[in-house]
C-alpha cells in the first residue's frame, strides 16, 4: 500500500508552485522562495516508534519495513543508541549508515555529571541516586575502553559512514553485545560511544520522505539511555506507541502518552503488540482492545486515539525462510486465527503469510500512519510552509503593481515639457518609500523588542516556578521520612534509605509548562498582532494597497510539551543518623539533617534536567516568534526591493532625461523601454496572481477536508 499519497500530491503542488514562481518573479525577489524551496525539500514526516523495554519495538519496526532480523531485537539494558531511519530523503545516499560518536563535551556530561553533584553526594548522602548514574556511567567508559583501547579517545566526536547496512552492523554500533570485553570482534564493539545512528533506504512504499526513530525503552533501568529517549520523541511529529497485549498499559505508559497528547499538532497511534500470546484472539484482542481506550480516556479524556492490535512477530515469520519458520507459521495458522480473521476483516485470504500478515495488523497501523500523515501533522505543516509563500508571494505582487504603476507614470511624463518633472516625481516617489520604510522598520523593531520581553519573562517566571515547585516537593516529603522512621522503629531496625517517588513533581511540571506556555504564546501572539496591523495600515495609508495575504496563520507551537518531564522518575535518599559516642547505643536518624541534605542535593539533582526543559520551552518559544517575525519583515524586504529598483532608475533617468528636451527620437526609444518594461511587469503579474490564487484554492479545499 502507499503511505501518504496526499501528503505527497501536496508536496508536489507545493514545489511546483514554487519552482514556477522561481522562473516569473524579479531577480531581486528569488531568494525567499529559494530559501522556501530548500526548506520544503527538508521536510519528513518524524515517526518515533516508543514504549516499555521488550515491548517489541524493534521486531515491530522489522515486520513494518519488511526487513527480518534488520534492527537488532535483542536489545539489553546496556543499549543507548537511538537509531533514525531515514527514508527516501533528498540527498541521502540510496542506502547506507552513518554513526556519530559522542564528542568530549558529551562524554563528559553522560561520565561525570555535575560536579556539584558529585561532592554534595560524596559530603551528605552516600549512597544517593547519582551514584547509580556514576558506577553505570563509569561501568559504561571501562566497557568501551576494553573494546576499544587506544582507539577509545581517539574516536571521540568522530563519524564513521558506509556505503552499506546489514545487522550485524547495526549490533556493532547500538548493541550492547557479550559480557566478553576482550572480544574485540563481537556485537557492540562502538555502542557506548555510539551517540545517534542514522540508516539510510529507498521505500518505495513511502510516498514522502520519512524519518522513522527506534528509541531506547522509556522504562529503562540505565539512565542515561532514557534521557536519550526522551531528547529524541520532542524532535518527533508522530508517536507509535507499542504495548504488550499481556501488560498493554502501565503508569509509565499512561504517562508518556498523556504528555504527547497534549501538543495539537502531533499524532499518536497505538500498538497493541503479542496477540498471539493470547489464548483466543477473537475474544482476548477486543478485551484488550477496549481496556486499553477506557483507560485512555479515563486518564486523558477529549483525545482521540487509533488503536491497533496485532502480532510483530506474526508478520516478522512471513518474511522468513526455511522449515523451522514455515512450523511456526503452521502452528499460528489455526481455527482461533481464522475466525479472528474473520470476525475482525470479514473475509479470509487463501494464503497462510497473507493470513498471518493481516492478523499481524501490520496493515491496519500503515493504513493508520498515512491516515494521520495526510490528515495530521503533514498538513499541518504543509499549511505554516503554504502560509510562508503566500506572505512572499504577496510581497513580491506588491513589487510588481507599484513597480508598474511607477513606470506608467514615468511614461506619461516623458517629453521635452515635463523630463524634469518626472525625475521630480520618481525622487518625491523614492522619498515616500524611504520613509514608509523607516515607518515600517519602527514597527518591527517594537515588536521585536516586546517580544523580547516577553519571552524573557516567560522563561524567567517558569524558572521560579519550576524552582519553588521542587523546593514545595522537598518539604512535603518530610511525612514520608517520619513515616520510615517510624515503621524501622516499630521493627527494631533503623531505616536507612527512603525512595522518593517524582511522579507528582513530573505532574506539577507539566501543568507549570502548560500554563507558562499559554500566556507566552497569548503575549507574543498579541505583539505579533499588533506589529503587523500596523505595517498593513501604514501601507494602506501611503499606497492603498492591500496585504491581507501576509498573515499569522498557521505559525509553529500552537501547544507545546515537553517529554523530558519523564526523563528521572525517582530518587533514594540515605537517610543520616545522629552521631552517638556510645557504641552500646542504636543510632538514631536525624530528621531534620536528612531534610536539610535532601533539600540541598535535589535542588542541584533536578537542575540540570529542569534546565533542559527550560531550554526546550525557549526553543519553542523563539521558533514561534520568528517565524511571526519572519512574516511581518516580508514587507520590510518589499519595500528594500522597492526602493532599490527606484534608486537604480533614478541614477540611470536623470542622465537620460538631459537628452530628452532636444531628442524626440530617444524620447520615443525610453517610452517604448518603459512599455517594454509594464509588458513583462503585466505578465509577471498575471502569473503570480494564478499562483497565489492556485494557493488560496488550495488552502480552501484543505480547510473543508478538515
Amino acid at each position: 500500500m502507499q503511505i501518504a499519497p496526499n501528503q505527497r500530491q501536496e508536496l508536489n503542488f507545493l514545489r511546483d508552485s514554487l519552482d514556477g514562481i522561481d522562473k516569473v518573479v524579479g531577480r531581486e525577489m528569488r531568494q525567499p522562495f529559494r530559501d522556501l524551496r530548500n526548506r520544503l525539500d527538508a521536510w519528513a514526516a518524524k515517526v518515533a516508534v516508543i514504549g516499555q523495554v521488550k515491548a517489541g519495538k524493534s521486531t515491530f519496526l522489522n515486520a513494518f519495513l519488511y526487513s527480518h532480523d534488520f534492527l537488532p531485537s535483542d536489545v539489553n539494558p546496556w543499549t543507548s543508541v537511538v537509531t533514525n531511519i531515514r527514508v527516501n530523503m533528498p540527498g541521502d545516499p540510496i542506502m547506507g549508515a552513518k554513526f556519530e560518536f559522542f564528542g568530549q563535551k558529551d562524554w563528559d556530561e553522560v561520565i561525570n555529571g555535575d560536579s556539584r553533584i558529585r561532592k554534595l553526594t560524596e559530603q551528605l548522602l552516600p549512597g544517593f541516586d547519582t551514584q547509580l548514574l556514576r558506577k553505570q556511567s563509569d561501568e559504561m567508559r571501562q566497557r568501551a575502553e576494553n573494546r576499544l583501547g587506544k582507539r577509545y579517545a581517539d574516536l571521540l566526536g568522530t563519524v564513521h559512514d558506509y556505503d552499506y547496512v546489514s545487522s550485524d552492523l547495526l549490533k556493532s554500533y547500538v548493541c550492547a553485545g557479550p559480557d566478553d570485553e576482550a572480544d574485540t570482534d563481537a556485537a557492540g564493539r562502538y555502542a557506548m560511544l555510539t551517540r545517534v545512528a542514522n540508516v539510510y533506504m529507498r521505500l518505495p512504499e513511502f510516498q514522502v520522505p520519512t524519518i522513522i526513530t527506534d528509541t531506547p525503552g522509556v522504562n529503562d533501568p540505565f539512565l542515561v539511555r532514557d534521557e536519550f529517549t526522551c531528547r529524541s520523541l520532542d524532535k518527533s511529529d508522530v508517536f507509535v506507541i507499542v504495548l504488550s497485549a499481556h501488560q498493554p498499559l502501565t503508569e509509565v505508559d499512561i504517562a508518556l502518552i498523556r504528555i504527547l497528547a497534549k501538543q495539537d499538532n502531533k499524532d499518536v497511534l497505538v500498538f497493541v503488540n503479542r496477540i498471539d500470546e493470547l489464548d483466543d484472539y477473537d475474544s482476548d484482542v477486543p478485551r484488550v482492545i477496549d481496556d486499553v481506550t477506557r483507560r485512555l480516556c479515563g486518564a486523558i479524556p477529549d483525545i482521540d486515539f487509533t488503536i491497533v492490535a496485532g502480532s510483530a512477530w506474526m508478520a516478522d515469520l512471513t518474511l522468513q525462510d526455511g522449515p523451522e519458520a514455515e512450523a511456526d507459521r503452521a502452528a499460528l495458522d489455526d481455527t482461533r486465527l481464522a475466525r479472528y480473521i474473520h470476525s475482525r476483516y470479514g473475509y479470509l485470504p487463501d494464503d497462510r503469510c497473507e493470513r498471518l500478515m493481516l492478523a499481524s495488523g501490520m496493515r491496519d497501523v500503515k493504513m493508520a500512519l498515512s491516515q494521520v500523515i495526510d490528515q495530521g501533522v503533514g498538513r499541518h505543516q504543509m499549511a505554516q510552509i503554504k502560509a510562508d509563500i503566500r506572505a512572499e508571494l504577496n510581497g513580491a505582487l506588491f513589487v510588481a503593481r507599484r513597480e508598474r504603476a511607477s513606470l506608467q507614470t514615468q511614461a506619461g511624463s516623458v517629453n521635452s515639457d515635463v523630463a524634469n518633472m518626472a525625475i521630480e516625481d520618481l525622487q518625491a516617489e523614492i522619498d515616500a518609500i524611504r520613509k514608509v520604510q523607516t515607518e515600517l522598520e519602527g514597527h518591527v523593531e517594537n515588536a521585536e523588542a516586546q517580544i523580547e520581553k516577553v519571552l524573557t519573562k516567560s522563561w524567567s517566571r517558569l524558572e521560579t516556578r519550576m524552582i519553588g515547585a521542587i523546593e514545595s516537593f522537598i518539604e512535603d516529603q518530610k511525612p514520608e521520612f517520619e513515616a520510615r522512621i517510624m515503621s524501622g522503629k516499630l521493627r527494631g531496625e533503623p531505616a536507612k534509605a527512603v525512595d522518593i517517588e517524582l511522579s507528582p513533581l513530573q505532574r506539577i511540571m507539566e501543568k507549570e509548562l502548560s500554563a507558562a506556555w499559554k500566556n507566552s504564546r497569548a503575549g507574543t501572539d498579541v505583539v505579533l498582532s499588533n506589529g503587523l496591523s500596523s505595517c498593513q495600515q501604514t501601507i494602506k495609508d501611503r499606497f492603498q494597497d492591500r496585504t491581507e495575504g501576509i498573515s499569522l496563520s498557521d505559525l509553529p507551537y500552537d501547544e507545546f510539551a515537553s517529554t523530558l518531564t519523564l526523563a528521572k522518575r525517582s530518587m533514594r535518599v540515605n537517610l543520616i543518623a545522629n552521631r552517638n559516642w556510645a557504641f552500646w547505643r542504636k543510632s538514631s536518624i536525624n530528621l531534620e539533617k536528612s531534610l536539610a541534605a535532601l533539600r540541598l542535593i535535589a535542588a542541584e539533582e533536578l537542575r540540570p534536567p529542569m534546565e533542559k526543559i527550560l531550554a526546550a520551552f525557549n526553543e519553542a518559544q523563539v521558533e514561534r516568534a520568528s517565524a511571526g517575525i519572519d512574516r511581518i519583515r516580508v514587507m520590510l524586504r518589499m519595500f528594500e526591493v522597492s526602493l532599490n529598483e527606484r534608486v537604480h532608475r533614478l541614477k540611470k533617468d536623470m542622465v537620460e532625461f538631459e537628452m530628452v528636451v532636444n531628442d524626440a527620437d530617444f524620447r520615443r526609444r525610453i517610452v517604448h523601454r518603459l512599455q517594454s518594461q509594464m509588458e513583462v511587469l503585466e505578465r509577471r503579474l498575471i502569473n503570480l496572481s494564478a499562483v497565489e490564487s492556485a494557493l488560496a484554492q488550495s488552502e480552501v479545499a484543505s480547510a473543508v477536508a478538515a
